[in-house]
């Protein structure tokens, strides 16, 4: 099994490829970052310098591989102009898409997100939806993930959170604390994506990946706080203010929007609840996981 991977040198990204590559697959990875590239090939990986701009010569790079399979794992959860959501989540994935058929590679495995919906008010999720839909509608063999928030060392979400509680005399929550989410584990996706390279039952499937707790945002905070004390107060920012100044901001200053944590596109995202809407108990049947709580992991993470 040989595997084109995009997106694989990044928080879920690296450990989806190391999964894969210590399974027994040669994975060569798309890096635009010269730096990484010496650290990547003494990791045992195959490199590809450059972007997907370059259409011709990552065709030429398929062409001459014998690929398999391509793994897309690109996402962005900030939108800049000449890094866009439809760019990158439509795009580039249109891109991989072609590319695969004009080189006869008929597998291909895509992360979306949970939470991706036809005309969604958030673009983040819209353009998800939108990236989607080429991957099911490609003729290829298809399977997409859909997680939630994904926990591990250095995840920037948890990272940004423990920061934020870590380094304010109070805590500010936008909008009501309540949306819900059901976070997942990096290696149970990395697992997943590991195990449906070889599962025919994977395949043209969509696969929902939550974790076995439910937690509110405002819960994620107190959990953190919880275990990492003292507890501090919570002061609740309406999500429409919220909203709307940092619309300004981006409009007007976009270097300074740059600086804050969120996007106006993430307020939206945070009016969603983000869980599954079936059990797991199928996913975990076909594709082997043994998703973790994350309850255990920020306590060992926090207290290292």
């Amino acid at each position: 099994m040989k595997v084109f991977v995009t997106g694989g040198t990044g928080f879920a990204g690296s450990v989806v490829t190391e999964k894969i590559k210590s399974s027994g697959a040669s994975v060569a990875l798309l890096e635009r970052n010269k730096k990484k590239i010496p650290h990547l090939k003494e990791l045992g990986f195959e490199v590809f310098e450059g972007t997907l701009e370059e259409k011709d010569a990552v065709s030429d790079f398929l062409a001459s591989g014998k690929f398999d399979a391509i793994i897309n794992l690109i996402g962005i959860i900030r939108s800049v102009p000449d890094f866009s959501f439809k760019k990158v989540h439509v795009d580039y994935v249109n891109t991989l898409t072609n590319l695969a058929k004009e080189n006869g590679i008929d597998r291909f495995i895509h992360m979306s997100a949970l939470g991706a919906a036809e005309g969604s008010d958030s673009e983040y999720f819209s353009t998800k939806y939108e990236g989607e839909k080429l991957v099911e509608n490609s003729g290829l063999k298809w399977t997409v993930f859909r997680p939630s928030l994904i926990f591990g060392d250095n995840a920037a979400f948890f990272d940004d959170l423990i920061n934020l509680v870590k380094t304010r005399a109070f805590i500010p929550v936008i909008g009501t604390g309540e949306t819900k989410f059901l976070p997942i584990d990096v290696f149970s996706v990395a697992e997943g994506f590991n195990n449906s390279l070889y599962n025919e039952k994977a395949l043209n499937k969509i696969f929902q990946l939550c974790g076995p707790d439910i937690f509110t945002f405002e819960g994620i905070l107190d959990l953190i706080m919880e275990i990492m004390p003292p507890k501090k107060l919570k002061i609740h920012v309406p999500s429409f203010i919220a909203e709307k100044s940092l619309n300004v901001i981006e409009k007007l200053s976009p270097s300074l929007s740059m600086s804050f944590p969120v996007t106006a596109d993430q307020i939206k995202m945070l009016n969603h609840d983000n869980a599954c809407s079936d059990g797991m108990e199928e996913t975990d049947s076909i594709l082997g996981l043994n998703r973790k709580p994350l309850k255990q992991w920020i306590k060992e993470y926090l207290l290292r």
